[in-house]
């Protein structure tokens, strides 16, 4: 299937409501399919509630670096840690078995979808601008140099963005949980726009639409094209100081 209308959900963290809500507006929307940036568990709601969601709407999920952590037993100090032993069988078999990338076909060309870049969970890109330093990544640059892909999808840094390479775009689904920016978002590759939707004041809001093709004068080549004077193309309001 080639799909025109996707909707985007991003990192999960067990917010079984807010994840409910998301998926049942972008299928309201009439979505051709729903994508997951992963990391279901490490949260203060239910992930057993959260996977069950997910598997009866057929959304297409990648493993994070949480559900891997929690597989593992690793990094079981940070807030809101979800242990082994607190997950069932069928919940554990379930983030065993996701992927760390899926390739879909969209209108507008491959979309690549995983947590970080590639099979690398961890991995953050970043132009660098004057709060953040700047984060190159050689698993980006190796895509882009094969040129198999027109767009990627990933999450792990909960920040809404778009950057632009000159032969493939990378989208960041921030995340649903916490109350910065939490959100979703629909990406229409039939009329070229990004809308993306928050959650506030108990009800969801349209926040922000964006042209895909909407790009800056510059365009990277690669992340070896960082220089550090980014200004970000935020894929949401953010508030004033």
């Amino acid at each position: 299937m080639i799909n025109k209308r996707i909707g985007l959900i991003g990192d999960v963290h067990a917010e079984d409501d807010r994840l409910e809500a998301a998926i049942d507006y972008l299928k309201a929307l009439g979505v051709d399919r729903i994508i997951c940036t992963g990391d279901i568990v490490d949260g203060k709601g239910d992930p057993e509630v959260c996977i069950k969601l997910l598997e009866r709407n057929n959304v297409q999920v990648v493993q994070g670096n949480h559900d891997r952590w929690c597989l593992q037993d690793k990094a079981r100090h940070i807030p809101a840690a979800h242990l082994r032993s607190d997950l069932s069988s069928d919940c554990l078999n379930y983030l065993r078995q996701l992927p760390k990338q899926i390739v879909i076909e969209t209108i507008g060309g491959s979309l690549l979808l995983c947590h970080g870049i590639g099979n690398n969970d961890l991995r953050k890109v970043w132009p660098g601008t004057d709060r953040m330093p700047i984060e190159r990544s050689k698993e980006l640059d190796t895509i882009i140099a094969t040129d198999n892909h027109r767009f990627i999808v990933n999450g792990h840094m909960h920040f809404k963005t778009i950057i632009h390479f000159e032969s493939l775009t990378l989208i960041n689904a921030g995340t649903i949980t916490g109350i910065r920016w939490p959100g979703f978002t629909l990406i229409d590759f039939e009329i070229g726009h990004i809308d993306t939707f928050r959650f506030g004041d108990n009800k969801i809001q349209r926040e922000k639409t964006t042209r895909i093709d909407d790009k800056p004068d510059h365009l990277f080549s690669n992340t070896q094209d960082f220089q550090g004077n980014w200004r970000p193309q935020l894929l949401f309001h953010m508030p004033a100081n």
